[in-house]
């Protein structure tokens, strides 16, 4: 038998009664560090497992089994303990090692002591009361939502439901007389039930796919939430270079590379390769994938492959330049077209710029930067024309350079920018006679 323990925040007065009890008794007790093993240290002599931290997966799942291996071999010969900070069941080691032991040693039997968390802990050395609904999360997806004063537990689970939630557990009285567990929700609960709502993680196996997320213009708090918990979920996440924002890049627990410099079969073969493993696969790109991203032909060798795609948007560097600059891209009474465009270039041989410019409309130049002063003199726009020009839009380092046709360029040339940055022409960046929008009667 095995017994999860719980030592509490640190403080060896806070020990339970129990606690200390199981210490005692147990043949065996295993910790995790040096700070649960001096806890432990009056009541029985700890046995110190390691637990490194790294992002390793594979090398990670190597060192839960080996040291489940240990700690089952253990206990098939009587009680045993593994003993860790806080409450073994929040955000702890002993979670991880009793799901690996259960699905490689299922006959072993598994139960836990509760112990003071780190948020009652919290609670009372900050003197906060929690008085309403709250939040604690180590920034990974929310899997898991425990409903406290669960009087209306059918009614709860129905909402729990709708928003993705399978599976369902009631309790009542913990830990009093008629305590009562069940995954049978009843129609009512009193004062002193709970109810536990989980979403199963989907097979990976089940579902041979590679997710294209767009990381947004740069700021990590534009990513979406489906990009980020793709990103915090992966096992492998390859991303765009420099294009990327490093920041971003921190939502990534898996494994990260970079695919500058790699050739599209390169690309493929990596991102196949993953999936066929059971991998979740991520390929990151920036703004959004379906602007210039360059996707089509990593989507046709992955289908080639039997290997599914799906896109997840991102907020374009065309939309973070637009916030900066304060603006609409189409205004009322000055032009209702934005024209979104690229010049000529290595992977382009012809553009349109000095057609498209005719129309007067909004544009937006993408991948031009190097090319400013050219592409000035292509466009059929007045000389006076309103232009601007954003680099890095969103980031830290952004920098807005505002001019016109005729000067945008030299303004560009002088602050020493020739990448990374957005060009947009038009009235709107100016916009003197606008006309109200018939939103507003």
């Amino acid at each position: 038998m095995l017994i999860g323990i719980g030592l509490g925040p640190g403080n060896p007065d806070l020990l339970t009664l129990a606690a200390i009890k199981a210490l005692k008794e147990s043949r065996k007790v295993f910790v995790p560090g040096k700070l649960a093993a001096q806890l432990v240290a009056p009541y029985a002599k700890p046995c110190l497992l390691e637990f490194p931290m790294i992002q390793d997966k594979a090398e990670l799942s190597k060192i839960w089994e080996k040291n489940a291996g240990m700690v089952a071999e253990e206990a098939k010969k009587g009680m045993i303990s593994f003993a860790v900070l806080g409450d073994p069941n929040i955000f702890s080691t002993f979670s991880h090692l009793k799901r690996t032991i259960k699905e490689k040693f299922p006959e072993i039997e598994i139960t836990t002591i509760p112990g003071v968390s780190a948020v009652t802990a919290q609670a009372a050395r900050t003197n906060t009361s929690i008085e309403g609904s709250f939040i604690v999360s180590d920034g990974s997806p929310v899997t898991t939502k425990i409903i406290l004063k669960a009087k209306h537990p059918e009614e709860v689970k129905k909402s729990l439901k709708d928003d993705g939630f399978d599976e369902f557990i009631f309790a009542e009285r913990l830990f009093m007389d008629n305590e009562r567990i069940t995954s049978e929700i009843p129609e009512s609960g009193d004062y002193f039930s709970l109810m536990v709502a989980k979403k199963r993680k989907e097979n990976k196996n089940d579902k041979k796919v590679v997710y294209f997320v767009g990381a947004g213009p740069g700021n990590p708090k534009y990513i979406t939430v489906k990009g980020r918990e793709l990103l915090e979920s992966a096992d492998l996440v390859m991303y765009a270079g420099s294009l990327v924002n490093p920041e971003v890049l921190n939502y990534a627990h898996g494994e990260k590379i970079d695919s500058y410099g790699m050739k599209l079969e390169e690309i493929v073969d990596i991102l196949a390769e993953g999936v066929e493993a059971g991998k979740t696969v991520v390929r990151l790109h920036s703004g959004d994938p379906s602007l210039y991203g360059a996707i089509v032909e990593q989507i046709d060798g992955l289908k080639k492959r039997g290997i599914g795609i799906e896109i997840i948007p991102g907020v374009t560097s065309l939309f973070a330049s637009a916030a900066s600059l304060k603006t609409q891209l189409t205004i009322n009474g000055i032009t209702e077209t934005l024209i979104i465009t690229r010049p000529a270039g290595t992977t382009l041989e012809k553009d349109s710029l000095q057609e498209l410019s005719r129309h007067n409309a909004t544009m937006a130049i993408y991948l031009g930067t190097d090319k400013l002063k050219e592409i000035m003199d292509k466009v059929a726009y007045p000389r006076e024309t309103p232009a601007a020009v954003v680099y890095h839009a969103s980031w830290e380092d952004e920098m807005v350079i505002l001019g016109t046709v005729g000067d945008i360029a030299d303004k560009v040339g002088a602050a020493g920018i020739n990448k990374s940055a957005m060009i947009i022409i038009g009235d709107v960046l100016s916009p003197e006679n606008f006309k109200r929008s018939h939103l507003y009667g």
